[in-house]
């Protein structure tokens, strides 16, 4: 470990390392994706100390990690890895941006991430076959994988092995197939078109996620290992209403690509399926047993942005009151209409 350290410590100019010890990680920290990380204290020879994470991680997001950490890394953390070949898990050094993820009050945020996000998506448009390691979100993928293994075969599987979610859920398969479908159709018809092909996150959550950190005043994107090739209007699906989508518009206008706000608006809109279709599974996963009135918040949400392809708020704890809504509306069997 110490060798990959120092190969950070050089790209952030720390100087020579004398030794590391492990250091304290909260479960939040560490996620929940299944991936080994650890914060590892850092001593360096002129006698200075901090610390680094620690990660195993995929191919694609050690790559991706350092092409960001190549463009400078404004708004990404600075990385480090040994082994830029191997497909299987290998360690990556981290920069550690520590604990504090949301800005104090008063902060304008929505504009600093749709700075920096644009940034990120213009620096790596139409680069594909630059970034071989980067896999390709195709038709294979939106078909065969995002809207089927992913998210609606979940959901099928718990109605046939659970007859009392098949009894309140079961309704709602045909539709949710049949909006997942349309969905993956615009989505190859977007990847076809290759206009607004880059590097994507892929797993941006929403204001109140754990992915996006305020660090020194500045919007820093961390976990990208749900990287792809992707139309980057998925990145933006979660994270900004409509009116802070403008934002980022405007900036990715000022980065130099061409692009009508109402072709913009249009391809946007067809993304918001997005973010009920990725987070389907872990709603799923929260509703456990039920009942719905206790841990069905997040799945209701999900289902309302999959069969409408609205999006109520973007929170994943969100209000009380439109909670009440959308429970209203699953009990009187109207969940899938347009308000």
């Amino acid at each position: 470990m110490i060798i990959i350290a120092q190969g950070l410590a050089e790209e952030l100019q720390r100087g020579k390392i004398r030794h590391l010890e492990q250091g304290y990680m909260t479960d939040a920290e560490r996620g929940w994706s299944g991936a080994d990380v650890r914060r590892i204290e850092v001593t360096y020879e002129n006698g200075q100390k901090e610390s680094v994470i620690f990660k195993e991680a995929a191919l694609k997001e050690r790559m991706a990690m350092k092409t960001l950490t190549d463009q400078g890394h404004q708004n990404t953390p600075a990385t480090f890895s040994l082994d830029l070949e191997t497909d299987e898990p290998r360690w990556m050094a981290i920069e550690d941006l520590g604990s504090v993820k949301s800005p104090p009050p008063g902060v304008d945020w929505s504009p600093r991430v749709a700075e920096a996000l644009a940034r990120i998506h213009a620096l790596n448009m139409h680069r594909g076959s630059e970034m071989l390691w980067l896999p390709h979100a195709d038709r294979h993928y939106w078909e065969n994988y995002l809207v089927t293994q992913v998210s609606v075969d979940h959901f099928q599987t718990l109605i046939e092995q659970n007859p009392e979610f098949y009894r309140e859920f079961g309704a709602y398969l045909p539709l949710l197939r049949e909006k997942a479908n349309a969905f993956a159709r615009d989505m190859v018809a977007l990847y076809d078109e290759k206009e607004s092909l880059t590097l994507t996150h892929g797993d941006l959550q929403s204001v109140d996620g754990s992915h996006i950190h305020y660090y020194n005043g500045k919007p820093y994107f961390i976990d990208f290992g749900w990287c792809y090739y992707a139309p980057f209007y998925i990145d933006l699906a979660s994270y900004f209403n409509l009116e802070d989508a403008k934002i980022y518009y405007k900036e990715l206008i000022a980065n130099g690509i061409s692009l009508s706000y109402d072709d913009f608006y249009e391809r946007l809109r067809a993304a918001f399926r997005y973010s009920g279709l990725i987070y389907l599974y872990p709603s799923i996963r929260q509703w456990s047993l039920g009942p719905t009135e206790l841990t069905g918040k997040r799945l209701l949400h999900m289902l309302k942005i999959i069969l409408t392809g609205e999006f109520p708020e973007r929170r994943i704890d969100y209000s009380s009151k439109l909670f009440s809504k959308l429970l209203n509306e699953h009990k009187n069997g109207t969940l899938h209409k347009l308000n």
